[in-house]
Parts: C-alpha cells; structure tokens; sequence
C-alpha cells in the first residue's frame, strides 16, 4: 500500500497543452491539497511487470478571490510501470476513475458556464505521474517516491449521459 501527498495548482490549459509542455498559470492561483491511500490488487498485467492499486483520495481545494473552500473524493485504478533503468527507479502511473465535487470549482466552471453547461459535481478523473525513487540516495529511502503529477476532471468531451453530455473541466499540476 501507498500515501501520497500532493500540491497542485490550477492552469486554464488543456490536457494535451500540459502534456507538450505549454502551461497556462491560473491568474487567480487556486490551488489544491490531497491524500492518497493506494492498495495493490495485483503485482502484474497483461503480463507484464505492471503493479495495479486500487486508490481513493480526499482533496481540499483552497479557497481563492473567486471561489470557497470544497472538497473532492477520487476513487481510481492506477497501474504503475517502473521504467527497467540501471540506477534510479523511475515509475510512470496513470490512473482512471471517478470524481466527486462538494462545490464545482472556480477553474472547473470558467470553460464550461461561459457555453451555458450546467457543471457536474461528479465527473472522470484521470491522474497522470511519474515518480523517482529516493532509494538510490539511501536504501532506508527505498519506499519513498517524490515526483510531478497531473490532476484532471473532466466530463469526457460530452460522451457521457452520466457527466450531463458537457464539455468541460479542470487541471492541476
């Protein structure tokens, strides 16, 4: 099993611009903090050396000028691969799941209200990193992994019923 503890910070950019490297600051500075408990439920897949975690998280998203404090529940399937490198363990992690929003958030709202959708409270979630372990530096740090990650809800591009048929939601670095 795993902890993890996250900061995030909002951007107004999409999921392919995060992914190129083309990230927009939110003006505003919203922000997230969260705790992940990940339990494994299986060592391999597809035959290979993929771990799998079931994991559920809690996320305080602080309150800014343009939005109150509300909290998210995030329950996904994350596979993880450890890239076969000879000195430092790298693992890359994606995850997919389903989102629960107290309050819809500001960054979650701006896209979606301005086309005059109706955000959802529940939506996917997608969660996207890569980890270094520290173990390298010592090998009492071996269960320890310190990375970069991406936090993502979103109503699927308007393919689903379940999200209200929207376009729209939020990122986190």
């Amino acid at each position: 099993p795993y902890m993890r503890i996250a900061k995030g910070w909002a951007t107004t950019s999409n999921l392919n611009d995060i992914l190129t490297g083309n990230t927009i600051e939110d003006k505003y500075n919203n922000q997230l903090t969260s705790l992940f408990y990940g339990h494994p439920i299986a060592k391999e897949l597809f035959n290979q050396p993929i771990e799998v975690y079931l994991s559920a998280g809690v996320v305080y998203h602080h309150s800014s000028v343009v939005q109150d404090t509300t909290l998210e529940l995030d329950f996904e399937f994350k596979p993880y691969y450890t890239l076969p490198i000879s000195f430092v363990d790298i693992r890359l992690g994606a995850g997919a799941g389903l989102s629960y929003i107290q309050d819809v958030t500001y960054i979650e709202k701006l896209d979606g209200e301005a086309k005059g959708y109706k955000m959802s409270n529940i939506n996917f979630f997608l969660d996207l990193s890569a980890d270094i372990n520290l173990g390298f530096v010592d090998n009492s740090l071996d269960d320890i992994w310190i990375g970069t990650a991406i936090h993502h809800r979103s109503s699927v591009f308007e393919s689903s019923s379940l999200f209200g048929r929207i376009k729209g939601g939020s990122n986190y670095n």
